[in-house]
């Protein structure tokens, strides 16, 4: 039977109204059959491309978007809504691609600045995100919903006066979703600033009011994680899962909280849940893949190396490449773990260049910088001891610091950017030191001794050296076959280096030369620790760094698992088990895949 525009007009609205009622299986019958007629009417190719992007049927969604421009090309809403989905699967150049393509159509147009302005902030490129909202809101002066974007692009980039001052000028309405988004950014800024109560507070006003919003329990959980408040962070979240049960994100992030605290097997057993309801979850799987062998579950094994990757989004390519390679590595095939570990890393170099020759220009800029020697550093109190932890990642700086956690005196501050961001603050170095002790006290004011395992802090050896009469400094050293292949098989979110095989064996090469130079400069402040004698030397080198540390020796230091902390690093689920000494030489099983690194370094061949 074929319908003509009027009617399909008419059983749109039906199709609305079941959608609207929650009959969404009567719903999307409606809109099949409608397209099945092949009159490709703007109000239905948008009317069910909505519908399909409402329950995340994004693929279809992009077809209908796709389709609808190919039909009618100067319809500028569709370019937006197509842009959209784009970004939800991470293919951010063929969003921008499809707003550039817009606004040759429409050169004046809010709404695409503003769509242009979200997706530069999702690469995190705030120049031209800033741009983008400017000409949006110069447009549209008085649109609250572009000044709150603007706001946060702001605490993105921590000009956390200029948002404040910006939000607190909005006037608006305490039921309003633009409020609840006003007060989540005020959020942020406090967490930002590490001022987590009044962050809290915020937030829990908040929960009075939006109860309902499932966001704030996700923002709730992410401030009492960064805020190392584990339990409390838990609990939270089993109120949001209660009110949400199947919101994933919240269990997601269960998981990921009871993994930091070391209940390996609650975090194990709550992303197998999210599976049960979520078959392919890309995140789960990975989760899965770095502390479990799947031993009992093959079921879910089979179903993760069964899986295609040929028609998967950048992300979910990229998460499930990490977790085959995990997986086939626990069952020692080698060979398809180094396959999947190319494919991951390839893909992630595609979205996020290598951010190396940023990390070698600041380590140069650092060496090369004249201190004025008239400065008297000494001048500020500060009777503290910071033990700074430097080196490359996944060199077992997890370790060191769970056996230096040990000492009832220590605060463990974990993997904090404290020194980075007080240098990007002040170009004045005394008060460099002051914000640096500030974060620091934030954190903890009643300890005395420090751990800092903000490991690239090695480029900032020599303001350590200035600011800090009574620092201390361990290079944690590995095997550099070893570490460069545990930085390659490591998803992380911020180092866009660890994807490329010859810029991670660059930047080793190049922290060796400069501990090396600042070793020779700084003398006995450095301590070097190597990992390999750790493992097979337990006793005897950790007592050895005990003695330089002038600790009193206690045989606890021996059982580092026993320590109590949360662990907020990729090593966070290891770091649980006894020392092991066989976990040198993993290189040798991926001798192909690292042949121009082990050039480098003939004498461990």
């Amino acid at each position: 039977m074929k319908y003509d525009i009027a009617e399909i007009s008419k059983y749109i609205q039906i199709a609305k109204k079941n959608h609207n009622d929650g009959k969404i299986y009567q719903a999307n019958e409606i809109y099949r059959k409608l397209i099945d007629q092949k009159i490709y009417t703007y109000e239905l190719l948008i009317s069910y491309g909505l519908f399909c992007k409402e329950i995340n049927n994004l693929k279809i969604a992009k077809n209908l978007f796709f389709l609808s421009i190919k039909k009618y090309p100067l319809k500028i809403n569709t370019y937006i809504l197509l842009a959209e989905i784009l970004r939800k699967e991470n293919k951010i150049n063929d969003a921008l691609k499809t707003l550039f393509a817009a606004k040759k159509i429409e050169k004046f147009n809010s709404e695409i600045d503003y769509s242009l302005s979200i997706t530069f902030k999702t690469i995190k490129s705030f120049k031209e995100a800033i741009i983008s909202i400017n000409s949006a809101i110069n447009q549209k002066p008085n649109n609250q919903t572009y000044q709150i974007l603007k706001a946060d692009i702001l605490v993105e980039t921590f000009k956390n006066e200029k948002a404040k001052k910006l939000l607190l000028n909005l006037k608006l309405p305490k039921n309003s979703i633009l409020f609840f988004q006003r007060e989540i950014l005020l959020s942020k800024m406090f967490i930002n600033e590490k001022q987590y109560r009044l962050a809290e507070e915020v937030l829990l006003g908040l929960r009075k009011l939006f109860s309902k919003e499932r966001i704030l329990y996700l923002n709730l959980s992410d401030l009492y994680f960064k805020n190392k408040e584990l339990e409390k962070g838990i609990l939270i979240l089993k109120e949001g899962i209660k009110i949400f049960p199947k919101f994933i994100p919240l269990r997601f992030n269960l998981g990921i909280m009871y993994r930091n605290l070391g209940l390996i097997e609650l975090s194990i057993k709550t992303h197998l849940e999210i599976l049960l309801d979520d078959q392919f979850n890309s995140n789960s799987y990975y989760e899965l893949s770095t502390m479990y062998n799947f031993s009992n579950h093959n079921e879910q094994l089979k179903t993760l190396l069964n899986i295609e990757i040929g028609n998967l989004s950048q992300k979910e390519k990229i998460y499930f490449c990490y977790s085959k390679a995990n997986a086939y590595h626990n069952n020692k095939d080698y060979k398809n773990s180094a396959y999947f570990l190319k494919i991951a890393n390839d893909e992630k170099l595609k979205i996020q260049p290598s951010d190396i020759k940023r990390k070698l220009n600041t380590g140069e800029y650092f060496r090369n910088l004249k201190i004025d020697q008239n400065l008297n550093f000494k001048k500020v109190k500060d009777s503290n001891r910071y033990l700074f932890i430097v080196g490359m990642p996944r060199c077992g700086s997890t370790l060191l610091e769970s056996i230096l956690s040990l000492n009832p005196e220590v605060k463990d501050l974990g993997e904090v950017s404290f020194l980075e961001e007080s240098l990007q603050k002040s170009d004045d170095l005394l008060e460099v030191k002051n914000l640096y002790k500030e974060k620091v006290m934030l954190i903890n004011s009643k300890q005395k001794i420090f751990t800092d395992k903000n490991l690239f802090n090695f480029l900032y050896c020599p303001i350590i050296y200035e600011l800090f009469p009574n620092a201390r400094i361990i290079h944690c050293i590995r095997n550099p076959l070893d570490n460069i292949l545990s930085i390659y098989r490591t998803n992380f979110l911020n180092q866009s280096f660890s994807s490329s095989l010859n810029d991670i064996s660059d930047l080793y090469l190049y922290h060796l030369k400069l501990m090396k130079e600042y070793k020779s400069k700084f003398g006995s402040i450095i301590y070097s620790y190597e990992h390999e004698k750790v493992v097979r030397n337990s006793k005897e080198t950790i007592q050895d760094l005990i003695n330089w540390l002038d600790w009193e020796w206690s045989e606890k230091y021996l059982s580092p698992q026993k320590s109590k902390r949360s662990v907020f690093t990729a090593s966070s689920a290891q770091v649980r088990k006894k020392i092991n000494p066989n976990s040198s030489g993993c290189w040798k099983k991926y001798r192909d895949l690292l042949e121009p690194s082990s050039k480098l370094y003939p004498t461990y061949n």
